[in-house]
């Protein structure tokens, strides 16, 4: 993700900036950060970091980006509410989802993650209590 000019993103100034996009055309916004996070995953070496951008002209912008080694996945989405619908454009496709059923795969999808950063943070436990033995 490049910054393109002035404000700092990182600590929520509005700035200009671009999100790569390999699935279409890269996402150019002017807004500010308003969410990130960056996991690793130690099964299969994946790096993920995840930001969220609040766009100033309305709607949220959000990219991803995926590398394991040297291969990346970088992504990039535009969502925009439009009354009952919200709008998601990858840069090459739009597609239109009831703003009720996003909630609720976004629901589904957050329990899936809980379910699973609880496995994770228990194996970090245990490798921790092995490397103090």
């Amino acid at each position: 993700m490049s910054r393109d000019v002035s404000g700092d993103a990182l600590s929520g100034f509005i700035t200009t900036l671009t999100l790569p996009n390999d699935m279409g055309e890269d996402v150019t916004l002017t807004g500010r950060l308003v969410a990130e996070d960056m996991h690793f995953n130690n099964s299969n070496g994946m790096l993920t970091v995840e930001k969220v951008y609040e766009r100033q002209e309305g709607g949220l912008a959000y990219g991803v980006i995926s590398a394991i080694g040297h291969t990346r996945d970088r992504r990039a989405y535009v969502i925009e509410e439009q009354g009952e619908v919200c709008v998601v454009n990858n840069g090459r496709l739009a597609l239109e989802i009831p703003t009720d059923d996003l909630l609720e795969l976004l629901s589904v999808a957050i329990e899936a993650e809980r379910d699973v950063c609880a496995d994770s943070a228990c194996e970090h436990m245990i490798r921790k209590l092995a490397a103090n033995d």
